[in-house]
């Protein structure tokens, strides 16, 4: 019985994230085109557009699920019907982490694996620039469940908005420091994909605090008495 719930909590979710998700793969999908101009005219200007609104994309995917799914719940007040059934407070989180999961993934798996594939079909972009790009949608990832995890744990709408206002802050510290480190733009525009270590230790770093994250966060439930 809880476990019928807590699926029909998960399918309610995602069901209020749809247009999210829909806009998310339409507008990463349209970013896709100018990002792959070859040599010309105008070429960087439209490289960078592209660019901006890929990245654009992603972050806003994940502040919207966040803040519409688990923050503007808790402000309605909508939480107290659902924990009025007969669900537990741990199938609860349970439930929004795994909706919110799904529906970050599912545009974010699939434009990440679009854009490697483009790279890989494309004559003109190198391959060297696969790593770094998975590097950076790992980053993506992980400052999605950093904010997910924050949310979830605090009941203050201003702790929510200096979650985002730090995960949006560190994403041009990322692009401008991390991605420009020696032993990642050295390979950037090789022919081949060059997994260096300092790409594989962001990416497994990334991964990590992602996990630890929403450990934390599921500890931080556990121990609260007023889950509220």
């Amino acid at each position: 019985m809880n476990r019928s719930i807590s699926g029909r909590l998960i399918a309610k979710d995602l069901y209020l994230y749809r247009w999210l998700i829909i806009a998310a793969v339409l507008i990463g999908t349209a970013a896709l085109p100018l990002m792959r101009l070859g040599p010309g005219d105008g070429v960087r200007s439209g490289v960078n557009l592209g660019m901006i609104l890929f990245i654009t994309n992603v972050i806003v995917l994940g502040i919207f699920i966040v803040m519409y799914g688990v923050l503007k719940e808790r402000q309605d007040k909508t939480s107290l019907f659902i924990l009025s059934l007969p669900v537990s407070p741990m199938q609860y989180t349970t439930a929004k982490v795994g909706a919110a999961l799904l529906a970050f993934l599912a545009p974010w798996l699939l434009l990440t694996g679009g854009t490697i594939a483009l790279i890989l079909l494309s004559d003109t972009a190198p391959d060297g620039g696969i790593p770094s790009f998975a590097a950076m949608m790992t980053f993506f990832l992980c400052n999605f469940c950093v904010l997910l995890a924050l949310v979830l744990v605090t009941t203050s709408e201003q702790w929510a908005i200096a979650g985002i206002l730090i995960t949006n802050f560190s994403v041009p510290v990322f692009l401008s420091i991390v991605l420009n480190l020696p032993d990642i733009s050295a390979f950037r525009r090789a022919e081949a994909a060059v997994w260096s270590p300092t790409v594989l230790a962001i990416i497994a770093i990334s991964l990590a605090i992602a996990a630890l994250s929403l450990t934390l966060a599921y500890y931080v439930q556990s121990r609260r008495k007023d889950f509220i």
